[in-house]
C-alpha cells in the first residue's frame, strides 16, 4: 500500500467512526426520551392530590410561617426557607392532617411544640385547615 492509499483509507475510517458516534448518540438520546416519556406517564396514587394541596396552601396562605420558618417558601423551593428538620416534620404532620390521621388540634400542638411558637402560627394553621378537603381522598383544588 502506498502513502496515498493509506491516507485515503485513514480518511474513510474517520468518516465511518464519525457516523458510528453520531448514530450511537442518536440511539442514546432516543432511549433517554423513551424513559422520560414512560416516567412522565407514571402516576403516584394519592401523592398528586397532597402535592396539589401543598402548592395551594403555599400560594393561598402567604406568608405561611410557623415558628420562624417560612413553610410556604420551603414548599415552593423544595425546603429552602426552613430548617430541614422543621420542614420535614411539617410535611409529615401536614400529610397526616390531610389524610385524616390526626386532628387539627393535635396538628397545631405537635407543630408548635416541634417548630416553635410564632406570631403567624394561628393564621397559618387556620388557613391550612380551611384548605383541607372534606374528604381526605378527594383531590385538592388546583393552584391558580
Amino acid at each position: 500500500m502506498n502513502q496515498c492509499e493509506l491516507g485515503l483509507r485513514l480518511e474513510q475510517n474517520r468518516v465511518m467512526l464519525a457516523l458510528v458516534f453520531t448514530l450511537r448518540n442518536a440511539i442514546c438520546s432516543s432511549a433517554v426520551l423513551c424513559v422520560a416519556a414512560v416516567c412522565g406517564c407514571a402516576s403516584n396514587p394519592g401523592g398528586d392530590s397532597f402535592d396539589a394541596f401543598l402548592q395551594k396552601i403555599a400560594a393561598d396562605c402567604k406568608p405561611l410561617i410557623i415558628g420562624s420558618d417560612n413553610m410556604g417558601q420551603a414548599i415552593v423551593f423544595n425546603g429552602l426557607g426552613a430548617i430541614p428538620d422543621n420542614y420535614n416534620n411539617f410535611l409529615t404532620q401536614t400529610k397526616a392532617l390531610y389524610g385524616g390521621a390526626i386532628s387539627p388540634q393535635i396538628y397545631r400542638t405537635t407543630l408548635t411544640s416541634f417548630v416553635g411558637a410564632g406570631s403567624y402560627n394561628q393564621r397559618s394553621f387556620d388557613c391550612i385547615e380551611a384548605h383541607l378537603p372534606t374528604n381526605p381522598s378527594a383531590p385538592a383544588p388546583a393552584p391558580k
